[in-house]
């Protein structure tokens, strides 16, 4: 039986023989170097792959940041990447392109992480879509202790849940259970005009003023001061000292402007 990894180069393979002249390219972050070396080693006779190693940092993931770090090319939020030539994929996508064409198998699994320190055994599961996230904490072992806060997804672009009997979706990729909630146990003072959320915005822009137009819901200034170029990836929520919740509040106005583009 073809293993995981091999799965993931056929279909790329696939994907690639549906452009001409297409050049796929695996990108992992530094810090896996037995991932790098089997993948360069199962792609050493592939003309059209490359293995690219990546700096170790957050949010390298991102589409945009990954299309310039392995590109060089840059997009905003009013272009998709095919406009720059690219098409970005994560390795369940790609793994599951070579499943559905070669064998012949529909999408019906997802890779689910249970962790947190509520949880007495934190695994990784490969599970049915539809699957309730009771039986995966179940499975890890139950609680340890009583969670106070779960986040579907990961800490810092998850989401909170009040209920576990949610199913599983072709989205979850984790299940977060801290004993403690500390953002709620912060306070938002004012803002004091530090700059650190401007320097470690990935995407140039400075979200203690997109803040206060989302607050203020001063959409027509929020989206000339590029409030649609925020990822959301919580970098600056994070790094505020003021603990203001910047990333939930631009998040908030980003979902109402792209409500409106739909109409």
């Amino acid at each position: 039986m073809m293993e995981e990894p091999e799965k993931l180069i056929g279909g790329l393979k696939v994907s690639l023989s549906l452009f001409e002249n297409a050049r796929g390219i695996l990108a992992v972050e530094d810090n896996k170097p037995d991932c790098i070396a089997k993948l360069k080693r199962l792609t050493r006779d592939e003309n059209k792959i490359v293995v690219k190693a990546l700096k170790t940092k957050y949010p390298q993931g991102s589409e945009r940041q990954l299309i310039y770090a392995t590109t060089g090319r840059a997009i905003h939020s009013a272009m998709l990447p095919s406009d720059v030539g690219c098409v970005v994929n994560n390795v369940d996508t790609v793994i599951a392109i070579y499943n559905a064409v070669i064998e012949g198998k529909p999408l019906m699994h997802r890779i689910v992480t249970v962790t947190g320190d509520a949880i007495a055994d934190p695994c990784n599961f490969k599970v049915r879509i539809g699957t309730n996230y009771h039986e995966l904490v179940d499975e890890a072992g139950g609680f340890k202790e009583p969670p106070v806060k779960i986040i579907s997804g990961g800490p810092m672009m998850g989401f909170g849940i009040f209920d576990l009997d949610v199913p599983t979706t072709k989205t979850s990729s984790a299940l977060l259970c801290l004993t403690r909630d500390e953002v709620s146990a912060m306070e938002p003072s004012a803002c004091i005009n530090c700059g650190k959320c401007v320097e470690v915005c990935p995407g140039r822009v400075v979200p203690r003023k997109l803040a206060d137009y989302a607050e203020h819901f001063e959409e027509e200034a929020f989206v000339n001061n590029n409030g649609m170029e925020c990822c959301e990836c919580g970098c600056c929520s994070y790094v505020c000292p003021a603990k203001r919740p910047l990333t939930q509040v631009i998040k908030s106005m980003r979902k109402i402007q792209l409500a409106k583009k739909k109409k």
